[in-house]
Formats: structure tokens, C-alpha cells, sequence
């Protein structure tokens, strides 16, 4: 072997030893990257799920909540009705009750609402029928303040009575006074029918 040819082979062979070196450095580098984005991968697709189970434990919540709300609502809905019911059915009775019942009531409803002057109480015409022979006596007795006469003229209302003072008409009619007092009437049904 010559000179040359000794100096081409040594010049070769550092090139390749050079050259394995560098494919070692470049897998070792590759390998380095590709655990690297292993571990990015990883930490990402954990972070991805964590978040999906804590939007569906969000979806879950809220949802929840919403059937929650519903269902108290619809239960609301539902009592509001039964006492609705149990107010109409209250009226009804009331409108319903046997004459002397039915007249006292009338009595009390004018006791609360009578005034001072003179006026006149209005009836329906199946009330003016079935009135009380004493009914205008015992409501001079009741308020003697007012000076009331009844009209016999019926008024188009379902039950109770029409007050009238000059140009003041007071509505006792029980479908309004149930309906003024429909608040307070609520109440009661609701602590009746749904006690705490």
C-alpha cells in the first residue's frame, strides 16, 4: 500500500467514523425528541381528558339543576292550582250554603263594608226572592251608622251584594272580595293543604 493510498484510507475511514458518530448523535437526538413529544402527547391528551370530565361533570351539574328547577316549579305550579282550586271551592260553598247561612254571611260582609250616610244594598234577583223577612232590620242593628235600604231592583251579579253611596258603588260581590283577598286566602290554603 502506498502513501496515498494510506492517507485516502485513513481520511475514509475518519469520514465514516465522523460520520457514525453523527448518525448516533442525530438518532440519540431523535430518539431524545421523540420521547419528548411522547411525554408532551401524554401530558396534553391528560389535560384534554381532565378537562372533558370536568365540562361533563359542569353538563351534569347544570343539568341537574335544571331538572331540580323544573320539578319545583312544576310543583308550584301544581300547589298553586290545588289552592286555586281549594279558594273556588271555598266560594262555591259559600255561594251555595243553605239560606240562613248564606244570609249570614251576607250580614257579616256588610258589617265590614257599611258606611255612614245613606246608601242602598243591591241584590241578584234569586236573593231578592229568598231574603229574609229580618234582613233589613238586622242590618240597621249591625251598623246603625248607615242608613240603608235594599233596592228592588236585581243587579246582574252572581252572589252577595252591591253597596251604593251616591256615585260610590262598593263591589261585596263574593267573586271580588275572594279576589281582594286572594293573597291572604293563599296563604291560609297553602299552610293548610302543604303545612311545613
Amino acid at each position: 500500500m502506498t502513501g496515498l493510498e494510506s492517507i485516502i484510507n485513513q481520511i475514509a475511514g475518519d469520514a465514516k467514523a465522523e460520520a457514525d458518530g453523527i448518525l448516533a448523535e442525530a438518532k440519540a437526538k431523535a430518539a431524545e425528541t421523540a420521547e419528548k413529544a411522547k411525554d408532551e402527547a401524554r401530558r396534553q391528551s391528560d389535560a384534554i381528558l381532565q378537562k372533558g370530565e370536568q365540562d361533563a361533570k359542569e353538563i351534569r351539574e347544570r343539568a341537574q339543576s335544571a331538572a331540580e328547577l323544573t320539578k319545583r316549579n312544576q310543583m308550584l305550579s301544581f300547589k298553586q292550582s290545588l289552592i286555586g282550586e281549594a279558594i273556588d271551592s271555598a266560594r262555591a260553598a259559600l255561594e251555595g250554603a243553605p239560606d240562613k247561612e248564606y244570609f249570614d254571611s251576607l250580614l257579616q260582609l256588610y258589617t265590614r263594608f257599611a258606611q255612614k250616610g245613606q246608601g242602598e244594598m243591591r241584590l241578584n234577583e234569586k236573593d231578592l226572592k229568598r231574603l229574609p223577612d229580618d234582613f233589613l232590620a238586622r242590618m240597621k242593628k249591625a251598623a246603625p251608622e248607615a242608613d240603608m235600604h235594599i233596592s228592588p231592583t236585581p243587579a246582574k251579579i252572581e252572589s252577595g251584594f252591591l253597596l251604593v253611596y251616591g256615585g260610590v258603588d262598593i263591589n261585596c260581590t263574593f267573586r271580588a272580595v275572594f279576589e281582594d283577598a286572594y293573597d291572604e286566602l293563599r296563604d291560609a290554603a297553602g299552610r293548610l293543604l302543604f303545612p311545613a
